[in-house]
């Protein structure tokens, strides 16, 4: 089962940085190629997070769905 809903907001951010680094670049270079880099990082980060998270960085109502003891599961589909 994917998280790639977890991962999403991180590349979108990552992806933000990188075009706000692109505006800047004739402006303030030094600072426009450290937020491209950042932002880069940023979008890695959100392409692991969409296949792979530790179990502590998922929230607990995720953790209870995907597991088959949860609270979610046997009511019914309620």
């Amino acid at each position: 089962m994917l998280h790639w809903p977890f991962g999403v907001a991180w590349a979108g951010t990552g992806v933000a940085m990188v075009g706000a680094g692109s505006l800047l670049w004739a402006r303030a270079e030094p600072v426009a190629d450290v937020l491209q880099q950042v932002g880069l990082c940023i979008c890695v980060v959100g392409i692991v997070a969409a296949f792979w998270l530790p179990a502590v960085l998922l929230p607990a109502w995720y953790r209870a769905a995907k597991s088959d003891t949860g609270p979610c599961r046997g009511t019914g589909g309620l």
